[in-house]
């Protein structure tokens, strides 16, 4: 499929025109009324949402237009990969840890008053990192922010969910209106109302059934790598020149996940649209969509381990095609 057009070049905070979420609005009017909470957790059903909402807050904190180029803008990812957040030596100083994140977010600003934490993919924290953190919750520097995002806000240890405020991210309409994703959408509709039909007793070859489960599974993997490799180029040229190739990485694989997120909920809510698009058969499509959606979870929590990406879609496509065609 032909990617997506990039982005234009934007010089400020994410731009959220008229659909600043609630919970963003909360907390802007916190920051004037000089009531913000030291610790936030922002959590949602996608990691690009979460990070777009960390970025408008903090560059509203900081008073800046580009908050992560900000020396006041403090960053912790997952790396490596088992896609942890690493704790790090004691002694030496190590870029991306737990241990240099605390040290650096307890130095004094060096522009302006305030200073912003933010911990992407909290939920990756080990349980010696978590504790090494939890301390610092419990006592927040001065004329700090911390921001933690996580898609798993119940994987955090409970004593961390405690010591944070909670704000939930909605997702964004990401994606719906590039063409070759609405042209996949309406393929899979096409393949589902045939399976449908099939179950109603119309006849229709396994080549009609099958094969589209690997073609459109196939084809979702490709808008997904080329989203990914349209906005990495973009996202790319605007990191920070300090940032090294690990956090790099990281900040590409947490990308890539993201996008890969969005669409396969959105392939779950075109799902739900055409199970109860038809009001006779509710009944029935609500145990098949059902079925569906338990195949998703299950592949949702097996990519979240790196498992091949290939045969979790198939896994989930074929086990769509067992529900909807019985």
């Amino acid at each position: 499929p032909e990617p997506p057009a990039p982005a234009k070049k934007q010089d400020g905070p994410p731009d959220y025109g008229a659909q600043v979420p609630r919970a963003l609005s909360v907390l802007l009017n916190a920051l004037e009324t000089g009531r913000l909470p030291h610790s936030i957790l922002l959590y949602g059903d996608t990691l690009a949402d979460l990070e777009n909402a960390a970025h408008f807050l903090a560059a509203h904190i900081l008073g800046t237009l580009e908050a992560m180029k900000h020396a006041d803008f403090f960053a912790l990812r997952p790396s490596g990969k088992a896609r942890q957040i690493k704790i790090g030596e004691k002694e030496a100083r190590e870029n991306n840890t737990m241990r240099d994140f605390i040290r650096q977010i307890n130095l004094s600003a060096s522009q302006g008053t305030r200073k912003v934490g933010v911990v992407y993919e909290a939920d990756r924290m080990n349980s010696s990192t978590a504790n090494a953190f939890l301390k610092t919750l419990e006592e927040p520097p001065r004329d700090t922010t911390l921001l933690l995002l996580s898609t798993r806000p119940y994987d955090f240890l409970p004593t961390i969910r405690s010591r944070c405020f909670h704000f939930h991210i909605p997702a964004l309409d990401h994606g719906q209106c590039d063409e070759s994703f609405i042209q996949w959408k309406h393929d899979f509709e096409t393949w589902l109302q045939t399976l449908d039909d099939c179950a109603d007793g119309k006849k229709a070859s396994p080549a009609d059934l099958v094969l589209p489960a690997y073609a459109l599974g196939g084809r979702l993997l490709l808008l997904s790598e080329s989203f990914a490799q349209m906005q990495w180029a973009a996202a790319k040229a605007e990191l920070p020149e300090q940032i090294d190739d690990e956090e790099k990485e990281a900040i590409e694989t947490g990308l890539r996940k993201g996008i890969r997120a969005r669409l396969l909920q959105q392939t779950e809510q075109t799902l739900r649209d055409f199970a109860f698009a038809d009001k006779e058969k509710i009944q029935t499509r609500s145990r098949k969509l059902s079925a569906s959606i338990a195949a998703m979870e299950k592949i949702r929590g097996l990519l979240e381990v790196n498992f091949p990406e290939t045969a979790a879609m198939e896994h989930f496509m074929l086990q769509t095609l067992r529900a909807w065609s019985k």
